[in-house]
């Protein structure tokens, strides 16, 4: 009985000296270096801001989504699951006294609304320190996207369109730019780099790849109106 008690409690120290000792890795904070919390996250939403949620949540043992598997450390998705749920409320009781309180409530119900986004915000700033993309110019406009029949034809700046890489065509910014696209509706986010030239559509300003269409909700609209934020 004694070494099985030493062996359990091997196995607590070691477990909290591996969760407390968890650091994003270096790729993890250059996925999200132009990303800021904007919409509203909840069950069944995809997308560039779910996994760099992951990311923050995987980034303290209390909050950890899984230790193992699909959602733990490394293995970040862009999918809200049960599981990234659990997490985001066990992240608002954290710091109750930001979120629960001022919204009046005594549990985390898993939801990202305004109070949690903002605590979100102000982590993500910490964890990107110097590496946080700046806005050095903002435009509005409409917001389309690319026809499936696209798919791999040749950009204007040479590469291959590709609908699940997250890419973008603009009139007139360089090739290589990375901007953040926010459908002003339901003011979900994505990042893409531009890669191409267009959109060549009256009173449009920007042609998402399809998985960026996605992400802010834009599939089914067809057109959206967007703020774009250039980025450096």
């Amino acid at each position: 009985m004694k070494n099985i008690s030493k062996f359990l409690t091997f196995i607590i120290v070691f477990n909290n000296l591996f969760f407390f000792g968890l650091k994003a890795s270096a790729e993890s904070v250059d996925y999200c270096a132009g990303l800021e919390f904007t919409g509203d996250l909840k069950i069944g939403i995809t997308g560039q801001e779910v996994k760099c949620l992951q990311i923050i949540l995987n980034n303290d043992p209390i909050t950890t989504i899984t230790k193992t598997g699909v959602g733990s450390p490394g293995q970040e998705t862009d999918m809200f699951g049960k599981l990234t749920q659990n997490a985001v409320s066990r992240f608002q009781e954290k710091y109750s006294s930001e979120i629960l309180k001022p919204g009046g409530l005594k549990k985390g119900n898993g939801y990202v609304g305004k109070l949690t986004k903002i605590k979100l915000n102000k982590l993500l700033t910490e964890l990107l320190g110097n590496k946080k993309l700046k806005t050095t110019q903002t435009l509005s406009g409409k917001a389309s996207y690319y026809a499936n029949s696209l798919q791999s034809n040749k950009t204007a700046s040479g590469e291959r369109y590709d609908g699940q890489k997250y890419t973008a065509a603009h009139k007139t910014l360089p090739f290589g730019t990375k901007v953040r696209v926010v459908n002003t509706k339901n003011n979900r986010s994505v990042v893409v780099k531009i890669n191409d030239r267009g959109p060549f559509v009256k009173n449009r300003l920007i042609d998402l790849s399809r998985i960026a269409a996605k992400d802010i909700g834009l599939l089914s609209a067809g057109v959206v109106n967007a703020k774009v934020y250039v980025l450096k």
